[in-house]
């Protein structure tokens, strides 16, 4: 049963995607650093003590007020200059400093651009181009770019050094209440991938309106709740010219775990999430969130008209945090849940539900020049389309969306497109234009857009509702022209409407083509496709809802047979040629009792879950490593002689006997404490014996590699659980495993490789991007790793990086052999793009 449920998995696969974990180069970008600012003003810029505070601490950056400061040109090149001047002095005195720098300016912001790159400091300025993710910390401290500038106020033109804050940088100020969250789509920017919190100074609490030290913890769980609130990182607290109080702000900050991620479709960042978390609204699809100890974090994300996978992180105090947490997004058809379907090609007809009947007054059926046939509802004219249930528009998220033309446009009254008559809070629904501005109403829980609609018009509409956050959104032409959050449901039971809504019998006077309904809210993209004429297709279910039961449970039959004989074909077809069960392993937790790390550094957990690797000293631990490597590699264990050698050369037989049976004996002792594993002698061998429940990841990536025909898929993910944790041995130095160190990373670096070219045909980025660090490990100047790297940059648009990472990869080349690398960065990207 075990075999067969595990074919049915793979024959399914395609409904499974996929969940991995990146490594550490993502656990250092620069968007992952807080910063205090402090305020340079004219009384303060000057002094030694400012400057001595940037000076004398870390994650630091700085406020200037340009037009307070410097009154003209002269001013502006003398003054600005030379303090940017200290700026770069301070980061040339500590090689890992990095300093932002946020300047506030009205004017010309070329002539600002002009100043700074005839400067010294220019060669020291890190600038990101739109739509590339920031780097790391370690890319700004080697390329030595360490002053990073920020931009805003009332300038004109764009600039080639300065980021305009509102492009880059989301922010929120401390002295205002934290009321309901609330940002409309067009403001929400996907490269607005910093966080920002100005006045954090004029923070009220509930005892006093200045800092007081007594009250950190209300300071740093305001930090926090904006952290978790907005899913992004405090990365700048502007704190004036109070910066000295708050210097422990950082690392008090940094002392809590944070769990960051991203989620992509296609190897590209979704711009905007949606989250069933309470106090979490809406993010870009990066995303960061603190983590307080010992309680249970569960993350709920979703993306209109994506499946994500996995579907939710949970995180609790027993699990191991990872860096970096990837969901993938795949596109959902576009007549997934729909429930709705009326085309009026000359009849009022729900094709997925083409027997129900619909009643109505006054209503006519048109040809358009435009559309073809449609509906015309003029003043008094309307269509019972029946119970809201129908369409699952009850307590439920739902998109209702259709071509609507008015022939008339009311200047102070209701133009009516769907509705009913019920007058209750929550309970009537009108989807109208009130004085020709398109209106979503829940009656007395509404959203009116600014948009001014014209008579005589085709227009697409789209009114979306998403009950987790309560956003009414109202789409005009594929484009969302508002929203607001925090509307509850409807839950009215009248009959809806075409072409009528309200009790005072508000009609649409003009014309409706292809009007649907969903049961869930509709992505933007999907919304886009509407308004582009995009025909929902059906044809598959409007099939299997006309055909009758009997040819149902035939087809079930149908496929059941099919699916077992493919089953058994699968299974025929494995054991002839792998002629045997492919090698399982179960993964144990990382605090799992029982087990002995290899890979990264030596680790040995006992029966009790207890960390016992300090009982293994150095001797002790060579004596077991060498029993137990070799047992692995032979099946025999150590033969006795060639072990007195390689651990105690030297040394006379006889003592060497003695030291060997006190270091055995101290050994077994320690393994008394760890269950299904012995030391025991064997003619001249020492061998160990293991058996369930004792696990080691070198002994299980062993077992993998010497699986006979092609190791699989699930294999080489396995594989790679199991060596992902570090190089073999890390941090041992006995000379004796240099063999073995060298095959077990041709073993790992070849399996990677392959893993790594199902994950490219996947465009799998992050899981690419940790193998290739993972190799690089094992061998720092692997070329296949180094493409790797490059490639993953390169499709997620970070080409200064991808270059920044070939230069360093020559560099190291050229040093470790004594002559240049033969390609240059074109040519290695053409050469290897060929083997992968």
């Amino acid at each position: 049963m075990k075999k067969i449920k595990l074919l049915y998995i793979f024959y399914f696969s395609s409904l499974i995607s996929l969940f991995s974990f990146v490594n550490k180069s993502y656990a250092n970008l620069f968007s992952d650093q807080t910063f205090i600012i402090a305020e340079g003003n004219k009384w303060n810029i000057t002094t030694n003590q400012f400057w001595n505070f940037i000076e004398e601490n870390t994650n630091i950056g700085i406020e200037i007020s340009v037009s307070d400061l410097f009154s003209d040109q002269p001013a502006l090149e003398n003054g600005l200059i030379n303090y940017l001047n200290k700026v770069k002095s301070i980061t040339d005195k500590q090689e890992s400093k990095i300093i932002p720098v946020f300047l506030n300016y009205e004017g010309d912001i070329s002539l600002l651009d002009s100043l700074i790159l005839s400067s010294e400091v220019s060669s020291n300025i890190f600038y990101l181009p739109q739509g590339e993710a920031w780097p790391t910390t370690e890319y700004l401290i080697q390329s030595n770019r360490r002053i990073i500038l920020f931009v805003d106020g009332n300038f004109n033109n764009t600039s080639r050094l300065l980021h305009n804050l509102k492009d880059y940088v989301l922010k929120i100020s401390a002295d205002e209440n934290m009321g309901e969250f609330d940002l409309p789509e067009n403001e929400l920017k996907p490269n607005q991938e910093l966080f920002m919190i100005d006045n954090f100074d004029k923070l009220k609490t509930k005892l006093t309106l200045s800092f007081d030290r007594n009250l950190t913890t209300y300071y740093i769980n305001y930090l926090l709740e904006n952290w978790k609130k907005y899913g992004k990182r405090p990365n700048f607290i502007f704190t004036g010219t109070s910066y000295a109080e708050f210097d422990l702000t950082v690392s008090q900050l940094n002392s809590f775990t944070w769990i960051n991620g991203s989620i992509k479709v296609s190897g590209k960042t979704i711009d905007r999430v949606y989250w069933k978390n309470q106090d979490i609204s809406v993010t870009t699809g990066k995303f960061s969130f603190p983590y307080r100890g010992g309680e249970e974090l569960m993350l709920s994300p979703f993306v209109p008209g994506y499946k994500l996978t996995p579907e939710q992180i949970i995180i609790t105090g027993e699990m191991e945090v990872h860096e970096e947490y990837s969901i993938i997004a795949n596109p959902v058809e576009l007549s997934n849940s729909l429930t709705g379907k009326f085309e009026f090609e000359n009849n009022i007809r729900n094709l997925l539900n083409p027997d129900t009947t619909f009643t109505g007054e006054n209503f006519s059926f048109s040809e358009d020049i435009e559309r073809g046939n449609v509906i015309k509802l003029p003043e008094n004219a309307s269509v019972n389309l029946g119970n809201p249930e129908n369409y699952g528009l009850r307590n439920s998220s739902f998109t209702v969306s259709c071509f609507v033309k008015f022939s008339d446009i009311l200047e102070f009254g209701d133009n009516a497109i769907l509705g009913n008559y019920e007058q209750e809070y929550r309970r009537g629904l009108h989807l109208i234009l009130r004085s020709g501005h398109p209106y979503f109403g829940l009656w007395a829980n509404d959203y009116v857009s600014n948009e001014k609609l014209l008579p005589n018009k085709w227009y697409h509409m789209v009114w979306r509702y998403i009950i987790e956050t309560g956003e009414q959104a109202i789409f005009l032409n594929g484009k969302n022209i508002g929203s607001s959050i925090g509307h509850p449901p409807f839950s009215g039971n009248g009959d809806i409407l075409l072409g009528s809504a309200l009790s005072e019998g508000a009609s649409l006077r003009g014309y409706v083509d292809d009007l649907y309904f969903w049961s869930r809210p509709l992505g933007n993209e999907e919304i886009n496709r509407l308004s582009l004429n995009e025909e929902v297709q059906i044809e598959e279910i409007g099939n299997k809802l006309s055909i009758s039961r009997k040819n149902v449970f035939q087809f079930f039959i149908l496929f059941i047979i099919l699916t077992i004989l493919l089953t058994i074909s699968i299974l025929l077809y494995k054991k002839v040629r792998y002629k045997g069960l492919k090698h399982t392993v179960k993964l144990p937790e990382k605090n799992a009792s029982n087990q002995v790390q290899l890979f990264s550094e030596f680790r040995a957990i006992n029966n009790k879950g207890e960390n016992i690797t300090k009982l293994f000293t150095p001797k002790v631990k060579e004596l077991f490593l060498y029993i137990l490597i070799y047992t692995v590699r032979n099946g025999k264990g150590a033969i006795t002689s060639e072990l007195n050698g390689e651990l105690w050369p030297g040394i006379e037989h006889k003592k060497v006997a003695n030291n060997r049976a006190v270091t055995l004996n101290k050994l077994r002792k320690i393994l008394n404490e760890i269950e299904g594993i012995e030391i025991e002698i064997q003619d001249q061998n020492i061998i160990a014996v293991m058996q369930n429940p004792f696990f080691c990841d070198y002994i299980e990536a062993i077992k993998l590699c010497r699986n006979t025909g092609k190791i699989s898929r699930q294999e080489l993910e396995t594989f790679y659980q199991l060596v992902k944790k570090g190089s073999f041995l890390k941090g041992t130095t006995f000379y004796w495993l240099d063999d073995i160190r060298g095959f077990t990373g041709n073993q790992v670096i070849d399996n990677l490789l392959n893993l790594a070219v199902i994950y490219k045909n996947e465009k799998n980025y992050e899981g690419i991007n940790s193998i290739a660090n993972r190799i690089l490990d094992y061998d720092e100047l692997s070329e296949e790793a180094i493409y790797l790297q490059i490639w993953t940059l390169l499709k997620s648009n970070n080409s200064h990086l991808a270059k920044f990472n070939f230069n360093s990869f020559c560099s190291k080349y050229e040093k470790s052999m004594g002559e240049p690398f033969s390609m240059n960065f074109e040519q290695f990207v053409q050469h290897y793009s060929g083997r992968f």
